[in-house]
Order: C-alpha cells, then sequence, then structure tokens
C-alpha cells in the first residue's frame, strides 16, 4: 500500500523541521533514520536522522505504551512514567499543573491542538490509550510552532493502517482494587476494523470502558475530586477513524476523525459535614459519602477532525496543507463559591456567602496549515528548506449553572440541582493565532548540522461585555438589604493584539560514530488564559493590549546521547526564562505579574542490555524555578513544576514474545517554596512529601491473541499525588489509589 511506504511529518517537524521516528528496535542506533506519522494525521515531509536533532526529542512507541496501559491507567498516567520531563500526573481528570521544563505543554492529537488558549487542563482526557501508536514529544519553547508551547510539544498519534487487505482486532479487559471490591470493578471492550488496498485504506477503533470506584490503601472509598473531577464511575466510549485515496502516484488525500465521551455515574459525593460545618472551619473527613444525588454529572465530549492534501512534487518540492476542527465539552463537578475575601467587596451578614455552582465550558476551534518542502543545495551542502503559515480561530465560553443551596445544604452537600440562575465565568472570547515561519537545516559537515529559523506570530482576542462571576453573586447577596442596593457591574467588551518574531538556532555535532552532542535556542510566546484571567476582574477593567500582556520565553538547552555496546544514554540541561509570571493567589484567582521568572534544570535517561533477555534503565529529571519579588528571588512551587522526578526498570524477555517488567517512580520531598512566600499574602505554595511507587507489569503471548497483565501500586503505598498535596484546600488533600489491578486480552485476525 503506497501510503505505508512514503515518509511523513509530524507536527513535531513543523516545529523543528526534523524527523522523529515512529517505532524503534533495541539495535537502533542515534543514527536511525527517523520516520513520523501517517499522512492522514500530519502530512509529508523529508527524513532525518536523530543525530543531527539539535533539540531534546523522544518518541514513545506502541509496545512502550501498550505495556503501561493495562488496567484503568491514564493518558496522563501513562505519559508521566515513561517522558522524564513531564511532571508527575493528578491522579484526576485533569493534567492541571502537568508542565515540561517548568513550562504549559502544547498537545496535540494528530496534530490538531488539544491545548487552547482557554486551557480546561483535560488535554489528555481526549482518547483511549488502545488506540495510540505513538507520541512524540519535543521539550522546550518551539518557536516554529509558535504560541502555546513553550514548555514543549506532545502530540498523540492515533494508530492507522499499514497492511494490505483485511485487519481485526477484539479486545477486552477488567480492573478491580486488590480486595476485588466490587464497587471498583470496571471492564474494557474494543474492536478494531481496517482495509488496506492500493487506490484507498481505512481503519476504525471503538473502544467503550467503565471504571469502578477508587479505593485506598486501607481499602476507603476516595471521596471524589470536587475541584477539577475525578474518573471514578465513570463510563467512555472513544472512537479513533482514518481514511485515506491515492489520488494519483503523488498525491494523496486523508482523513482521520476522533470522537470521545465520557460520563460520570457516581452515587458518592465528599462529606461536607453536618450542616456544611466543612465550610464554617471544620476539618473535613475526606470521607466518600454514599448517596450522592448530582442532577448533571461530570462529562468530557471531544470531536477532533484532520483533512490532508499531500503532494510529493510540486516543482521538486513537498507540500501538505492540513486543515482541522475540534469541538470540546467539559462539565465539571458542583462545588461552593463564596463572596467573602475577594478583593475590596465586604459583606457583613446580609445572607448566605456561599454559593453552589457547577460549571461547564465548551471550547470550539478550527485552522488551516500549509507547510512547503524543499531539498537543495547551498554553497556545496545540504540544505533542507521549510516554510509555510498557518491560521487558527478558537471561540471558548464558561458558564457556571446555580444550584438550589437549600437543598444542597439539608443533604449536607449530597444533592445538587440547578436553581436557574446563570453565572459568567469570563466572557465569550475569540482568538485568532496567525503564523508565519521559514526554517533551513543544513549539513556544515560530515559531522556538524544546524538549524536555523524565523516565525511571525501574532495573536489577536475579542471579548464579550460580561458580568464578572463576583458581581452577579454580590447583587444576590446584598438583594435583602433595602440600604445598600448593591447593583452587578460590568466589563465592556474589547479586543487585544499582539505580535512578535521568534527565533531558533541550534547545531548538533557527531563527537563519535555513537556520540552527538547538541545546544539550542528557541522562544516561545503566548498570552495567558484571558478568559480565565478575566473570571475574577472587577467591575469596570478595560480589556486591552496594554491590561493583557503576552509572555515570551527564551529556551536554552545543552546536551548528549550517545550508545556504547548495549548501552544507550542521554543526559541534558535547560534554562528558560520570562519577564512574566502566571499563578494562582491563595484565593485561586489567577494573576499575570509583570516580574522576571526562571526555571533551570537536568534530565537523563539511561537503558542497558545486561544480555538478551535482561534490560534495565531508567530517567531522572530535576527541575527549580523562582520568580523576582521585590528585588528577591522566591521559588515557584511544586503546582508549576515538579522538584525532582525519578523512575527506574528491570525487564525480562522470554522467549516467543512475552515479558515481565518491574518499575518505580519517585517523587521528592520540596518544601523550599513554602517556606520562601511565607511572607507573600498572595502565595499559596506549600510544601510537598516524596513517595516511590512500584508497579509489576507483564505480556504474555498465547498460540491466539496476548494477555497483559498490570499491578499497580503494588507495594500498597499510602501517599498523595503532589497536585492532590499542593492545589486547592483541605477538601483536596485526597490519597492515591492503593494497590490496583488489570488483565487485558486481544487477539489480530
Amino acid at each position: 500500500m503506497k501510503s505505508s511506504k512514503k515518509i511523513t511529518l509530524s507536527i513535531i517537524t513543523l516545529c523543528i523541521s526534523q524527523q522523529l521516528y515512529a517505532e524503534t528496535t533495541p539495535e537502533d542506533s542515534i543514527n536511525t533514520i527517523l520516520v513520523t506519522a501517517d499522512a492522514a494525521k500530519t502530512g509529508t515531509v523529508l527524513a532525518q536522522k536523530i543525530s543531527e536533532m539539535p533539540a531534546v526529542t523522544q518518541v514513545i512507541n506502541e509496545e512502550e505504551i501498550q505495556m503501561q496501559a493495562t488496567g484503568n491507567r491514564t493518558i496522563g498516567d501513562i505519559l508521566a512514567q515513561l517522558i522524564p520531563s513531564l511532571g508527575a500526573s493528578s491522579g484526576s481528570t485533569s493534567n492541571y499543573g502537568t508542565t515540561m521544563h517548568g513550562r504549559p505543554v502544547q498537545y496535540l492529537l494528530n496534530g490538531v491542538p488539544l491545548s487552547s488558549s482557554r486551557s480546561l487542563s483535560r488535554e489528555l482526557n481526549s482518547i483511549d490509550p488502545e488506540q495510540l501508536e505513538r507520541v512524540e514529544v519535543i521539550s522546550g519553547a518551539t518557536s516554529i510552532y509558535g504560541a502555546g508551547a513553550s514548555g514543549g510539544l506532545i502530540n498523540i498519534v492515533t494508530k492507522s493502517l499499514h497492511n494490505y487487505g483485511s485487519f481485526m482486532e477484539t479486545r477486552i479487559g477488567t480492573s478491580s482494587s486488590r480486595e476485588f471490591n466490587s464497587e471498583s470493578l470496571g471492564y474494557h471492550i474494543g474492536q478494531t476494523l481496517g482495509y488496506g488496498g492500493e487506490e484507498w485504506y481505512g481503519r476504525i477503533d471503538i473502544d467503550y470502558d467503565s471504571k469502578g470506584g477508587g479505593f485506598d490503601s486501607n481499602d476507603d472509598r476516595i471521596s471524589p475530586d470536587v475541584n477539577q473531577t475525578d474518573q471514578q464511575d465513570t463510563n467512555s466510549l472513544s472512537v479513533n477513524g482514518s481514511i485515506g485515496v491515492n489520488l494519483t502516484d503523488t498525491q494523496t488525500l486523508d482523513l482521520a476523525v476522533t470522537y470521545y465521551n465520557d460520563q460520570q455515574d457516581t452515587d458518592y459525593g465528599p462529606d461536607y459535614g453536618d450542616n456544611l460545618a466543612v465550610l464554617y472551619g471544620t476539618s473535613p473527613s475526606l470521607d466518600a459519602i454514599d448517596g450522592a444525588n448530582i442532577e448533571d454529572q461530570p462529562k468530557t465530549t471531544k470531536v477532533s477532525i484532520n483533512l490532508n492534501y499531500n503532494n510529493t512534487d510540486i516543482a521538486g518540492s513537498n507540500l501538505s496543507v492540513t486543515g482541522y476542527y475540534r469541538n470540546e465539552k467539559d462539565r465539571f463537578y458542583p462545588s461552593v463559591k463564596t463572596v467573602i475575601g475577594q478583593p475590596d467587596y465586604v459583606a457583613y451578614g446580609y445572607g448566605n456567602p456561599y454559593f453552589i455552582t457547577q460549571s461547564e465550558a465548551q471550547v470550539e476551534v478550527m485552522g488551516v496549515r500549509a507547510v512547503m518542502q524543499t531539498e537543495g543545495q547551498f554553497a556545496g551542502k545540504d540544505i533542507l528548506l521549510s516554510y509555510g503559515s498557518d491560521f487558527e480561530r478558537e471561540k471558548s465560553e464558561q458558564i457556571y449553572y446555580g444550584q438550589d443551596f437549600n437543598s444542597f445544604f439539608t443533604s449536607n452537600g449530597l444533592t445538587s440541582q440547578k436553581n436557574g440562575v446563570n453565572y459568567n465565568g469570563g466572557p465569550v472570547t475569540t482568538t485568532d493565532k496567525l503564523g508565519i515561519f521559514i526554517n533551513t537545516d543544513i549539513d556544515l559537515t560530515d559531522k556538524w548540522h544546524a538549524s536555523a529559523g524565523i516565525r511571525y506570530q501574532n495573536i489577536k482576542a475579542k471579548t464579550d461585555a460580561f458580568t464578572p462571576i463576583y458581581e452577579q453573586m454580590l447583587e444576590e447577596y446584598y438583594a435583602n438589604d433595602s440600604s445598600t442596593n448593591y447593583q452587578a457591574g460590568t466589563v465592556e467588551k474589547g479586543k487585544t493584539d499582539h505580535d512578535k518574531f521568534l527565533f531558533n538556532l541550534g547545531a548538533s555535532y557527531q563527537i563519535t560514530a555513537n556520540d552527538q552532542v547538541f545546544a539550542n535556542f528557541s522562544q516561545g510566546f503566548t498570552t495567558a488564559d484571558i478568559q480565565r484571567a478575566l473570571r475574577d476582574v472587577r467591575a469596570g477593567f478595560v480589556v486591552n493590549s496594554d491590561n493583557v500582556q503576552p509572555i515570551t520565553t527564551n529556551n536554552f538547552e545543552f546536551g548528549w546521547q550517545g550508545q556504547h555496546g548495549d548501552t544507550k544514554a542521554r543526559l541534558s540541561s535547560f534554562y528558560n526564562e520570562s519577564d512574566k509570571v502566571v499563578r494562582f493567589t491563595n484565593s485561586y484567582t489567577v494573576e499575570v505579574i509583570d516580574t522576571d521568572e526562571r526555571i533551570y534544570g537536568l534530565e537523563g535517561s539511561l537503558t542497558h542490555n545486561l544480555s538478551d533477555k535482561w534490560q534495565i534503565g531508567g530517567t531522572a529529571a530535576y527541575t527549580r524555578g523562582q520568580y523576582k519579588n521585590n528585588g528577591d528571588w522566591l521559588e515557584l512551587s511544586a503546582v508549576r513544576l515538579t522538584p525532582l522526578k525519578g523512575t527506574a526498570f528491570t525487564q525480562y524477555s522470554f522467549n516467543g514474545g512475552s515479558n515481565i517488567r518491574l518499575q518505580a517512580l519517585a517523587i521528592a520531598g520540596d518544601d523550599r517554596a513554602y517556606k520562601d512566600q511565607q511572607n507573600d499574602p498572595n502565595s499559596s505554595a506549600l510544601a510537598i512529601t516524596g513517595y516511590m511507587t512500584l508497579d509489576l507489569l507483564g505480556q504474555i503471548q498465547l498460540p491466539v491473541g496476548e494477555v497483559s497483565y498490570g499491578i499497580y501500586n503494588l507495594l500498597n503505598k499510602d501517599y498523595l499525588t503532589v497536585y492532590h498535596q499542593t492545589t486547592y484546600g483541605d477538601m483536596n488533600r485526597l490519597p492515591a489509589s492503593g494497590t490496583t489491578v488489570g488483565l487485558n486480552y486481544a487477539f489480530k485476525y
């Protein structure tokens, strides 16, 4: 089939005009030719070598993903285990606070941005792990891609057909807590149908997953996450489809579509205590209470469409044009808000200060990207010239649906029913992003490779007039006081317009046949989450380019990678800086502070084949950062970065393809930010306690099909994730799952 033989472009190639590989074997060296995503996903380009890439890159192949995906593991869990510089998994539906090099990550699905200007932190809750072919990673800012990628890019690539004829696969699985509690039981069923011919080819994957409740190391039911929502008692349907047509020998047209929907259906709620005592100062028990009655349960719905035209021969150049569309709608768990303590507001005794709300947000994105690539020579040197343009329009809106307080109060927080009152979660916002770029890769010698580029990035935003949520609540709060007559203020519609030229420059040098060093500089450019930042502003705030300023990140990387005999290793250092800081205050409003910020660290990985059957390895990432406050450098909190994360594994491979793997993940404790920010009244920094977990994984090849198993948190460690230790209040100090087990069976035919 023609589509399976051509060399194709991933989104990472658009960022740095370098190629990443689709899959590797233990025999591959750092000189392996890299082939990336299918044209149905991301377009077409020429191949490069990993030894020429002046940046930290990684590709996680299907085999690695599937080994980690047994049971109820999320994509966030899998990537945190396999990507050294990615922060720890939150253990919830959200990837809030999961950064790379202390900066936000731009997530993509088949090249379609999952990350929006309005971040809902559910990018990794977008598709079933069973449907992934690989994950492509580049760390650090990427000026060729432009806005939103100051920490790096992670491109999630779904499976496509690579064979002639028909193809089918059936998947079934189950998961449970260690005590096999009936409420913890989950199951998974999936089916794949595919066909590949000379003229056309296509594939569809359908997976349905039902997750049970979570239980901690003491076998107690874990309370719901009322802040970011969790995956307990959630049913999900994930569909991945692709179809392609060979129009001519040089032209292809490909369509990729994904649909994802999950819906929580739980009978458990958090323990607010009798008469909502927790809201009035009582410490929460953190127990899960049976009897919840939630009118609209949390959910996530996403549709992604990607249409690509590719022509490998336009006057000797390669043209790829991709149009894409994504629609996302997320509903969160009902939670409590208060007007007390908001800036410049004083409210004494006029009414109930607590409001029960449920957030629902929608983001719609459409865009087009065109890339031309030309091979040639300059001064006798081989060059690869990449140039193109991209445009994206995003529309986002968020509504808080008011819930009846009386029923919430009398049920001690277990009943949430709409009361017909809606609140604005910030203005309806339309954001346009336009980029134009050119990049050149050149072989200076047989050992020196260089890459340089420039990008023009423009970001415009328009916001509708709106009434800030706390203005609405204050009007309700004072409604019974005739002397106050409080009238909710508004924020008029506004617009912002920012642009910047961004640069990247990098070089790699082949010291020996097996050793390569590199250095790279790149710039990232973005604005803060405008809709989220404006949610909490005061009435009369003026939305313009002066009040909503962009953030530019300068990123520097230096590294080495090599392979000697049975040992592969990589070590790199990084430093990035910006002149703005985005943070949550202790009351969880968003601030964009006009001050310097710096983040730096080291990351490394190593694997060693002890024999043809035994392999050991591990990764480590140390990240540290500070922001300037009144002339002093104060430590950034673990909400922004995971200070020190390490992994280790040992694996034995049997004859015939079976294997068994023992792996560890460790997070170091850290209290520097907490100590540093004691005198900052707006600080939300907390100390974190370190922890380590062990997992036992394996795959057994049968005469028909394959069995995969996983025992996670093997030692039943009692701990809290970094997210549950550091974000929100006491109601969020939820324990992680104790030992869980998973078992899958899949067979192809």
